[in-house]
């Protein structure tokens, strides 16, 4: 069966003819890169052909630029870590003294910045109703090196030490530094010991600037080395400040 159609029937028109030649025109952008492209687009097309090929990448690098800025900033206002860290346990009626005693500190020996000293007296161990028994949190803090002395009373000096937070004076300090203090040393339950290595504690009655500052206690009150893991040299310094007679 003969077709009846012309050939003109198979003729396209002019808008199909420029529709092919746009397509069968070779892409300009194709051999360059896509930044390369972004530039040469018209104005109305960047930000659709950024959205396509580039916002993804822009919104990742924007995350990580946060990111590493913010650690940025608190490792640049991050403070020095504490070479004095004295922890007055069962003291927090005594802050305010404590406190007094470490600025006195600070100002005696010129130490160029009053954060390397700290003085605390959050910690409250035992059977009191009245307070969270801060244990745990005490192992926590001398096991990791964050309290370096301790003061409290001889019956609390005493547990401390039984739990293993104490370091014996000798294991700090030389033996003719102990013995120019001798008569301040004590055992764990605040007695008096003739041999320095073997002696637990200090017995602040002992203390000349202990006893000269208003409002802290003066009798019974044992202060011994922790867990001194960086450096001794701040923590026989406080000792030595101390005066003992």
């Amino acid at each position: 069966m003969a077709d009846g159609r012309h050939d003109d029937d198979y003729a396209l028109s002019d808008e199909q003819k420029a529709a092919v030649a746009e397509l069968s025109r070779s892409n300009v952008y194709a051999k360059q890169s896509k930044w390369k492209t972004l530039h040469e687009l018209p104005m109305a097309e960047k930000w659709p052909y950024f959205k396509e090929n580039f916002l993804s990448y822009a919104v990742i690098i924007a995350v990580v630029v946060v990111i590493v800025a913010a650690f940025g900033v608190s490792y640049l206002t991050k403070g020095p870590r504490a070479e004095l860290s004295v922890e007055g346990i069962n003291m927090g009626g005594y802050a305010d003294q404590l406190d007094r005693l470490g600025s006195d500190f600070v100002k005696a020996e010129k130490i160029s910045d009053s954060r390397l000293v700290q003085m605390d007296t959050s910690i409250s161990i035992g059977d009191s109703e009245n307070t969270q028994d801060g244990s745990a949190r005490l192992l926590a803090m001398v096991s990791a090196g964050q309290i370096n002395m301790i003061v409290t009373d001889a019956d609390t000096f005493a547990e401390v030490n039984n739990r293993g937070d104490i370091t014996k004076p000798a294991e700090i300090m030389g033996e003719a530094q102990l013995e120019r203090i001798r008569d301040s040393l004590v055992d764990a339950k605040g007695n008096p010991v003739t041999d320095v290595k073997k002696a637990v504690g200090f017995d602040l009655s002992k203390s000349k600037v202990w006893k000269s500052v208003k409002g802290l206690p003066q009798q019974q009150m044992i202060l011994g080395f922790s867990n001194v893991t960086k450096s001794k040299e701040m923590p026989v310094r406080f000792v030595e400040y101390l005066r003992f007679e």
